[in-house]
């Protein structure tokens, strides 16, 4: 028999659901605008809220994972800068516990992360960490194959080592293009990862 309690626990979860879903599509708007330090350590902060609120939420510990891997770009102490690349970690590991995470967006940050560490340390952490790199953003596609921010971070990660190598990467451009058609279709589920379109607009800004 459904008692008043039990009721009355149903529409406080919803309530407290509700609320975090607001609150996380404010951080996330600010997320994209967001450029420096100080304003990335303030999302963090709220993100944190966000994970004690709602701790079977999966999103607030995916932004604090990419934020980390941002401030980890932007912060001038290498001490500070690891710190955040290890957090980035600890919050992508929190993420198996969640069955609702999607994983090919779980695979593609947690390649990102990996490219801070290499950018952190390129000649002792290239070698070691290149392959696994290469693998996430793979899992991702394999997931999700118009993932747009998989395919372009693939192609920028591969760009970036066929010019270290004074190479070049011939499939880069048709692999931009074909995540920057991807950016323009709407996404239909509430604060889903979307970040990345503003870097190909930058891009092309600059050309």
């Amino acid at each position: 028999m459904v008692t008043i309690e039990s009721y009355l626990v149903a529409i406080l979860l919803m309530l407290s659901s509700s609320i975090c879903a607001q609150d996380l599509s404010a951080v996330v708007t600010n997320m994209k605008k967001a450029n420096t330090e100080k304003e990335y350590v303030t999302l963090r902060s709220e993100l944190e809220r966000l994970c004690i609120q709602s701790p079977g939420e999966w999103l607030p510990y995916y932004y604090i994972a990419y934020a980390d891997v941002q401030l980890s770009f932007r912060t001038p102490s290498k001490e500070v800068r690891l710190k955040y690349i290890n957090d980035a970690d600890s919050y992508l590991k929190k993420l198996a516990d969640k069955p609702d995470a999607d994983a090919s967006e779980v695979y593609t940050l947690k390649g990102y992360r990996l490219y801070a560490l290499i950018a952190f340390d390129p000649q002792t952490n290239g070698p070691k960490y290149f392959g696994e790199v290469t693998q996430n953003y793979q899992k991702a596609l394999e997931l999700n194959p118009d993932n747009p921010r998989a395919i372009m971070l693939r192609a920028m990660f591969n760009n970036d080592m066929a010019k270290f190598m004074h190479r070049s990467y011939e499939g880069f451009e048709a692999e931009i293009s074909k995540a920057a058609t991807l950016f323009t279709r709407n996404n239909e589920q509430p604060n889903h990862p979307s970040w990345g379109k503003e870097w190909l607009d930058n891009r092309l800004t600059v050309k």
